[in-house]
């Protein structure tokens, strides 16, 4: 089986539905032996690696370490959004992934505490986008369009430390100790049209002035007994601060994102 894997990892010609089928259900039965091993996360990357490369939809890694310096325009002309939704699907799946089998009370250390421990949300269908447990926002202070201009990624306002945020990304779920929750970078780590989009629509209206966001949230299935989470469900939402809801409240409308918990439903989970 271990040549075979190989064999078909390095492309030869000939492979069938019927081995892409057996290079999975291969890595899905080491994840089922090794499923209480603290090696765990790293066949779960194994797992996420093979299925990107039977996908061709490259890893979070390769996105960011391919395109996460090109400017908006040369984004758009080099991949197609359907793509690049699937690479940020990825990637979503790669931070919710850091969270299953873990009880309330070790997610909320795996977070950052701002004014208490974070709320940990419960999954609820019927929810209203605002809802749920805010992971991290981040702002496209440039979109790397124009002369001399280059990418400007501003994460803030998050409870992901900036070191694990990064390494969750790409499906490494090393925990740092770090307690610094803000981070500019000079790459892009979301590609699909809604969330490179400074001012993208809200709420089918046209741009406008103001400031934007884009916020990642997520809420846990529990199990009644372990207390453990089976499921993770993930979403992204832009975002515009509403200064016409009541001045200086800080209010922000919310829209849902293409691919990515389309019609307020939070339509990517992980289990």
């Amino acid at each position: 089986m271990l040549m075979k894997l190989q064999k078909i990892l390095r492309g030869e010609k000939g492979q069938s539905l019927v081995e892409w089928a057996l290079v999975a259900l291969f890595v899905v039965g080491i994840v089922y032996m090794f499923r209480d091993s603290n090696i765990l996360s790293q066949v779960t990357k194994s797992y996420n690696n093979v299925g990107s490369y039977l996908s061709s939809t490259p890893t979070s890694e390769q996105a960011i370490n391919k395109y996460g310096a090109l400017s908006n325009s040369e984004l758009q002309e080099a991949v197609s959004n359907q793509e690049r939704i699937a690479m940020d699907d990825a990637t979503l799946r790669n931070i919710a992934g850091a969270f299953l089998g873990k009880t309330k009370t070790e997610i909320q250390d795996m977070l950052l505490k701002n004014n208490g421990d974070p709320k940990i949300s419960t999954y609820n269908p019927n929810g209203a986008l605002n809802q749920g447990t805010l992971l991290f926002d981040y702002y496209i202070d440039s979109t790397g369009d124009g002369e001399n201009e280059s990418v400007k990624t501003r994460f803030a306002n998050g409870f992901i430390a900036k070191d694990n945020l990064v390494n969750w990304m790409q499906g490494n779920y090393t925990q740092y100790p770090s307690t610094q929750k803000e981070m500019t970078s000079d790459n892009r780590y979301f590609f699909s049209d809604d969330l490179i989009d400074p001012k993208g629509i809200v709420s089918g209206t046209p741009p406008q002035v103001g400031n934007y966001a884009v916020s990642v949230r997520c809420a846990f299935d529990f199990d009644k007994t372990t207390g453990q989470a089976t499921a993770v469900h993930i979403w992204a939402t832009r975002n515009k601060e509403d200064s016409n809801y009541k001045p200086n409240t800080n209010h922000w409308v919310r829209s849902e994102t293409e691919g990515l918990g389309q019609n307020g439903k939070m339509n990517i989970t992980v289990e």
